[in-house]
């Protein structure tokens, strides 16, 4: 199967302004999608979709093009992302490409992995005709529910966890992506919280340095107990 995956990032952020270019542990946010699709080693090409030359060269230097910039009708705020990825899918099949299935990844969700790409697709190959998003675990429905006009507050039935999508992985097949129709069925991949953080204001993007920067800790505190590290200490 031929998946071809598209990292929309247009220039124009408001609330964190140049979202796919922040600074993130000393590289810039687009890079960790890039190089988690890259790293994934199923999809067959992987193309950056945006209108501005700067994220276009930053996306590059880790190793994912740019083959056409978006037009500026398509990088408002009120433009939908879907008529964008449309709009370079479409170039890319005029130019000769072929694909069976499209793969979008935000750059706003550093944290999903290249194992969370690999799983998704799989789950997208094992069910088709599908699409699969990505969801992150919220809380019980009961902790969940509707404030009411007069203020009491309304909660869901249930107790079994409810999900929201995270935003960070979303297959389609390519007919049903082109003819911007509803797929057969939607499959979840679900992620911890912790790899379904999504940046869209300064606050998410610190949470997100917290987070990689306990797990370089982590990975540190881990290499220096072993047994080869331990010995060359204490040689």
């Amino acid at each position: 199967m031929n998946v071809v995956a598209l990292i929309p990032a247009r220039a124009g952020s408001k609330r964190l302004p140049d979202k796919a270019l922040a600074d993130l542990r000393g590289r810039p946010l687009i890079s960790y999608t890039c190089e988690a699709a890259l790293h994934s080693g199923v999809l067959s090409a992987v193309f950056v979709n945006t209108d501005c030359p700067g994220i276009a060269a930053q996306a590059e230097r880790f190793g994912v093009r740019c083959p056409f910039l978006r037009p500026a009708r398509l990088a408002t705020d009120g433009a939908r992302s879907c008529d964008a990825n449309r709009f370079l899918l479409t170039k890319l099949l005029e130019n000769g490409e072929r694909y069976d299935a499209l793969m979008v990844l935000q750059p706003t969700s550093p944290l999903r992995t290249a194992a969370d790409i690999r799983a998704a697709l799989g789950l997208f190959q094992e069910n088709a005709p599908c699409a699969v998003v990505s969801v992150s675990p919220v809380a019980p429905a009961s902790w969940l529910g509707r404030v009411a006009k007069d203020g009491h507050f309304d909660p869901l039935p249930g107790e079994e966890h409810l999900h929201r999508l995270n935003g960070a992985i979303y297959i389609y097949t390519v007919d049903d992506f082109l003819a911007d129709r509803r797929p057969a069925r939607t499959m979840v991949h679900p992620m911890p919280g912790k790899r379904g953080v999504d940046i869209d204001t300064p606050e998410d993007l610190a949470y997100a340095d917290f987070l990689l920067a306990r797990a370089e800790r982590a990975e540190s505190s881990q290499t220096a107990r072993r047994p080869e590290a331990i010995g060359a200490n204490v040689g």
